[in-house]
């Protein structure tokens, strides 16, 4: 059975290619005009996301298992998974912190911007005037975070995500050698 210092070189070049992913699928979205505003896009980017980084990570822990000799243990694919999601999210969160920075400062303010119009929009007529003004000053406080608390956030939430998932994923990938598949026994029975 590996260790974990031989699971480490795997799990974070795993890591690396879905961080890289991801930021490949904000970019393509990006250079695409396609802004997570509205009630169901950003739900729908976000299962997207979120399958494709599933995906990924089960393609790699599967290649990893076939390469020890197509057994890995709980414990191996939990910290398989745990190490390469925890990757990407350093990678995303880090990406996000400098593009918002450095790259684009007026993306944040440009989804704000949109979100309160779909929501003025969405709203009008269905809830009193009061209520639309509510939920626009409550967009606005959310501006008033700076993005080094948005980038911490997303590294908190981001580790929690890689848990909960790697722990889903390697009771899935966990394979154990049968009773009989001993090789001091000659092998199967």
């Amino acid at each position: 059975m590996e260790t974990k210092n031989s699971i480490f070189n795997p799990a974070l070049k795993a890591g690396l290619i879905i961080g890289s992913v991801s930021v490949a699928v904000f970019l393509i979205q990006y250079v695409a005009g396609v802004k997570p505003v509205g009630i169901m896009r950003p739900i729908l980017l976000g299962i997207i996301g979120f399958a494709v980084s599933i995906t990924l990570l089960v393609i790699y822990i599967k290649k990893y298992r076939k390469q020890s000799e197509g057994f890995i243990s709980f414990k191996d694919a939990f910290l398989f998974g745990f190490i390469a999601l925890l990757a990407s999210t350093v990678i995303s969160s880090l990406f996000n912190y400098l593009f918002i920075n450095y790259f684009d400062p007026e993306y944040t303010r440009s989804i704000i911007e949109a979100q309160k119009d779909f929501m003025e929009n969405y709203l009008s007529g269905k809830v009193p005037d009061e209520k639309i003004q509510e939920t626009l000053d409550g967009i606005d406080e959310s501006m008033s975070v700076s993005t080094l608390k948005q980038s911490i956030n997303s590294l908190v939430f981001g580790s929690v995500f890689a848990l909960i998932v790697s722990l889903i994923v390697g009771a899935v990938m966990k394979r154990s050698p049968g009773v009989f598949d001993d090789n001091n026994m000659g092998g199967t029975v």
